[in-house]
């Protein structure tokens, strides 16, 4: 009997995460639960440019979600929308000395911009601390009201809300949201981990009282 019981409850688990797969990969659940994390507002002439990292690879390159912001930075730089640029993120691979924030001021150079135009605040390594270090070490030299902020889609919406809890009424500007188009199931499963991290840590940021 008890064997019975055990063999019907694996059963029953089985089922329940085969149809909770099929619920994310066939689904437009995942991408319904994504939209309302997007915040794309229209770039204005402001002051600064403010990329926010993602993550950095283990030889100490920007990894894609960093890249992909990187990528809309530059675009609003080259189409004039400010004459300044701050790289924001202090992670740093292992084994070495090169924050992510000095990894994508190199990308930018590299692609055309001019050293003394990029600025960098490697000082922290999550978006909260990001922003509120940043804020504070350029309070002198920016006024961020004026400011755009750049960032992933499904990151937009938190940094909107910190920064609202700070009252900065900078501008969200969303980078290439590509990850409403995943090309295989992976990467829709990957998808839904995003999601629902981005879920949980707006969560965790409103119990600590960041957002």
């Amino acid at each position: 009997m008890k064997s019975k019981t055990v063999r019907k409850l694996v059963i029953g688990i089985s089922l329940s995460i085969n149809l909770f797969l099929i619920v994310i990969i066939f689904t437009p659940l995942t991408e319904q639960l994504y939209k309302p994390l997007i915040i794309d507002e229209k770039p204005e002439k402001s002051e600064v440019i403010v990329i926010l990292s993602a993550g950095i690879y283990d030889d100490g390159l920007p990894d894609f979600g960093t890249m992909v912001r990187i990528r809309k930075g530059l675009e609003l730089y080259r189409n004039h929308h400010a004459d300044k640029i701050i790289c924001a993120g202090g992670i740093k691979p292992e084994g070495l000395d090169i924050s992510i924030a000095e990894a994508m001021k190199s990308t930018l150079v590299l692609h055309g911009v001019p050293a003394e135009n990029v600025l960098t605040e490697d000082e922290t390594i999550n978006t909260y601390n990001d922003i509120t270090y940043l804020l504070k070490k350029f309070e002198s030299k920016f006024n961020f009201n004026n400011s755009i902020f750049v960032t992933s889609s499904y990151h937009t919406y938190r940094t909107k809300k910190i920064l609202d809890k700070k009252q900065v009424t900078a501008l969200i500007v969303s980078a290439n949201p590509y990850e409403l188009k995943p090309i295989s199931r992976l990467e829709r499963l990957s998808l839904f981990k995003s999601v629902i991290r981005e879920y949980m840590a707006l969560c965790y940021f409103k119990i600590q009282g960041w957002v």
